[in-house]
This record gives C-alpha cells, sequence and structure tokens, in this order.
C-alpha cells in the first residue's frame, strides 16, 4: 500500500506522464536526429519508419524516486515527407502517424496511472523552411513548425494515453555547421505550446506551461557511407495545473544520445541506430535505456 503522501505524488506526477509518439514528457516533443535539417533536392519524396524500445524507472519527484515502477513503451511511426521550392525557399512538408503500446508495473502504480495503453497517437502535420542553404560549405539553418491534432486513442478514466486529447503547436530550429576533418556540429532548440485538456483523467482540466528543449549533436563522417554521432539534451519547463492547482512538476531532466548512420551507395535508403538514456531527472519518470532503429527511403 503507498502512504497518502506518496499517492499525492503520484497524483501530481500523473500530469508528467502523458504519452505523445510513445514519449514521456521527459522527452522532447519531437525527436530530431542527425542531419533531419539536411534539404534534399526539391521534388524529392521521403518515406520513413521508425521503431522504438524504452524502459523507464520512477516515478521521481525532486529528484528522488518515489517507487521502484516501470514504464515500457514500444513505438512504430511512419513519416512522410515533400521538398518543394516556395519562393526561393527550400520547403519540406511533413506528416507523422505514431502508433504505441505502453505498460505500468507494479500494481499500486498501474492503479494510479493506468496499467497500459496502445493504440494510434495524434497525428502532426507541419513544414520546415531554410533560412540558410550552403551546400558549398555545409552549412545550413532551418525553422519547423509542427501542428498536433488530438486524433489519437484516449481514455479519459486514466492518466496513461497514447493520445492527449488537446492541441499542440511545435516551433524547432536546426543549425548544421562543419567543424572540418569530417566533424560536424548540429544545434537543435524546440519550444512547445500546449492547448488544454478538458476531459484529463476523470473530467478535470489539464493545463500545461511551454516547454523548452536543447539538442546537440556531433556527427564524425567516417566515410561517405557511415557516419557516428554523439548527443545530448536539456528538457526546462513544461509544468502542468490540475483544475487550477499548480502540480509543480516540471521534469527538468538530461539525455544523452550514441549512434551510427549508414547510405547505401545509391544513396535512396539509409538507416539509423540509436541508443539514449537520461542522465538525470526531477520529475516524473527516467528513461533508463532507449533503442531507436529508423529507415528512410527517398524517391
Amino acid at each position: 500500500m503507498l502512504n497518502s503522501e506518496t499517492n499525492k505524488c503520484l497524483r501530481s506526477l500523473a500530469a508528467a506522464s502523458l504519452l505523445i509518439f510513445g514519449y514521456s514528457a521527459n522527452a522532447a516533443v519531437n525527436d530530431v536526429l542527425p542531419a533531419d535539417f539536411f534539404p534534399l533536392a526539391t521534388g524529392t519524396t521521403t518515406f520513413a519508419v521508425y521503431a522504438y524500445e524504452r524502459q523507464m524507472s520512477g516515478p521521481y519527484s525532486r529528484g528522488k524516486k518515489l517507487l521502484d515502477g516501470e514504464l515500457s513503451s514500444q513505438i512504430i511511426a511512419l513519416r512522410v515527407g515533400h521538398f518543394i521550392e516556395v519562393a526561393g525557399m527550400q520547403v519540406s512538408l511533413v506528416s507523422v502517424l505514431p502508433w504505441s503500446q505502453n505498460a505500468v508495473s507494479p500494481a499500486p502504480l498501474a492503479r494510479a496511472l493506468g496499467e497500459e495503453a496502445r493504440g494510434i497517437g495524434d497525428l502532426r502535420f507541419g513544414a520546415t523552411g531554410w533560412l540558410l542553404a550552403n551546400r558549398e560549405s555545409g552549412e545550413y539553418l532551418g525553422i519547423t513548425s509542427l501542428l498536433f491534432i488530438p486524433t489519437g486513442d484516449y481514455d479519459s478514466r486514466q492518466v496513461l494515453n497514447v493520445g492527449e486529447n488537446r492541441y499542440k503547436f511545435t516551433l524547432n530550429g536546426g543549425w548544421i555547421k562543419p567543424l572540418g576533418s569530417g566533424v560536424i556540429f548540429e544545434l537543435l532548440p524546440e519550444v512547445a505550446w500546449f492547448g488544454d485538456n478538458t476531459n484529463y483523467a476523470g473530467g478535470r482540466r489539464l493545463v500545461q506551461k511551454a516547454a523548452y528543449t536543447v539538442s546537440s549533436y556531433l556527427r564524425y563522417r567516417a566515410s561517405p557511407n557511415w557516419q557516428f554521432h554523439l548527443g545530448g539534451q536539456v528538457n526546462r519547463g513544461g509544468e502542468t495545473r490540475i483544475n487550477a492547482v499548480d502540480q509543480r512538476n516540471a521534469p527538468e531532466n538530461s539525455r544523452w544520445m550514441l549512434g551510427t548512420t549508414y547510405l547505401t551507395e545509391d544513396k535512396s535508403h539509409q538507416w539509423i541506430l540509436r541508443v539514449a538514456r537520461d542522465t538525470e531527472v526531477k520529475h516524473g519518470f527516467k528513461t533508463d535505456n532507449e533503442i531507436m532503429l529508423r529507415y528512410l527511403k527517398m524517391f
């Protein structure tokens, strides 16, 4: 049995445990991978399949683990993009459809959040425009806007869900800068704004403040076909209010990522394998192990 203080903390942390695209609130809303802000030729269409396996533990409150709980997620997502030119600027249009299944244990935590959730996630539509695309120097600067539509599976009787039952809008920046000797630096900031969920966990109103993320990668081009990358990410903001009560539950977490990219000789197929984990978390769940595989086909 959980004591009253722990139960209260679990309810408070519940709002930080929302899932979208299989992610807990401890991660950036958009998972930007190395070279995602590299613009392809006008007229190119891309089709990508993402597969994630993630194991999380917690929940945490003020940096301390409240319970030896587990939250596991398996995610599949489909992403379609198309590159066009608008007023001389290169633009990429994109749509994403995710599916995930998520399970919570042990029983006391499952009763607080929901034992499992599976189904189709919220659709997202967006566009990237490149303010700078210098193919000679290899420097690029792009801005992405994405709108999340509340079309995903949602059960208001529990906290754990695939869909969020609210609109969401994000702005992402991407700067790619070669440093020489095959090393490439990437800086990827993100700001996310959230609509209200008026039917949250039993009909309550969930309000969330803006969330801020900064991700960065260092890539090493070992050959024309192979690259390796090391990355880090810091998340801040995103506190929630439930029925006008401040939950004081900003995740405030940091994570690292390590992986490799393979591009086929004809440059039409790309594979990315990445592992990641949180190094610290203040509120919510901590990602202990994450494995991601992405296949990208370019037409």
